[in-house]
């Protein structure tokens, strides 16, 4: 793994997120392209809103100034900011902006890339850019490389839970991690598991068991009784300094857990490293 997008809002960069981002890049010797989000022409976001974000960044805001100036000189703080950061913490950077047709700017930039990792207050509905309902949904479900969540809080890497239902992504999902983070391979494993509708074959389990044995030293399995969705969220929500693994965001198998009629709750109220590829 060499190219590592990091996604965030142009006027909102969140210093947390950075360094989180500079974690996973060290892990890999990965470089970092700050994906910055700008407000598209159209935006129908008040001046008065928009000024406040930027006078959150220390930046000093007066009417007389005209809005554009302010964003441009936000934009450029919050550039420099990232680069500072990065280069402090032993990581090659570069930064883009995107204003327009940003999901379809976005895919295509991960196509061309080995991760994405999005600053959490774009999933949280914090971010002084207006995106439209669908596009995390979007992203998540059409990219082209993995994506992770960046957590909220983050201290170490301390588990990483792998979610696997018997389906070819969550092993696809549970294979991929592995290979781009070889770093992590002396963490402790929890591989939760659901036999709902779907059973996992012996046989299955056994093989799953075998490989991850071959990768990590530490591994233990956690079946979910009832309601998956539910299960998996109460299992993680105790859990601190994790990171999870998941497949076919959008798809199948774990994925409806992200139904529209769930509101996306993994990704919107649990405050943690969430890692999702598919096939």
């Amino acid at each position: 793994m060499k190219k590592i997008l990091f996604l965030s809002d142009a006027l909102k960069m969140n210093g947390r997120s950075v360094d989180f981002a500079a974690y996973i890049c060290k892990l890999s010797k990965s470089s970092l392209t700050g994906v910055f989000l700008q407000h598209e022409a159209h935006s129908q976001r008040a001046a008065a809103a928009i000024r406040d974000e930027i006078a959150c960044n220390g930046i000093t805001v007066n009417e007389e100034r005209p809005l554009h100036e302010l964003e441009q000189e936000c934009r450029q703080y919050n550039a420099r900011r990232f680069g500072t950061i990065c280069e402090n913490l032993g990581v090659r950077s570069e930064v883009i902006e995107i204003a327009e047709r940003q999901a379809e700017n976005i895919l295509l930039e991960c196509r061309y890339a080995d991760l994405l990792l999005i600053d959490p207050s774009l999933a949280m509905g914090e971010s002084a850019v207006v995106l439209p309902a669908s596009f995390l949904h979007t992203v998540l479900s059409q990219s082209e490389c993995p994506v992770m969540m960046i957590p909220e809080r983050f201290d170490n890497v301390e588990e990483i839970i792998f979610a696997y239902d018997g389906s070819p992504s969550s092993v696809f999902a549970i294979k991929q991690f592995a290979s781009l983070f070889p770093g992590l391979a002396d963490r402790t494993v929890f591989v939760v598991t659901a036999r709902g509708d779907k059973r996992i074959s012996a046989n299955e389990m056994q093989k799953m068991r075998n490989w991850l044995n071959t990768h990590y030293p530490s591994v233990t399995f956690y079946d979910i009784q009832g309601d998956s969705r539910i299960g998996l969220l109460e299992y993680v929500l105790g859990k601190d300094n994790i990171i999870m693994v998941m497949g076919a965001y959008g798809r199948s198998g774990w994925s409806a857990f992200f139904s529209a009629s769930h509101a996306d709750p993994l990704v919107k109220y649990i405050s943690k490293a969430l890692f999702i590829s598919h096939l």
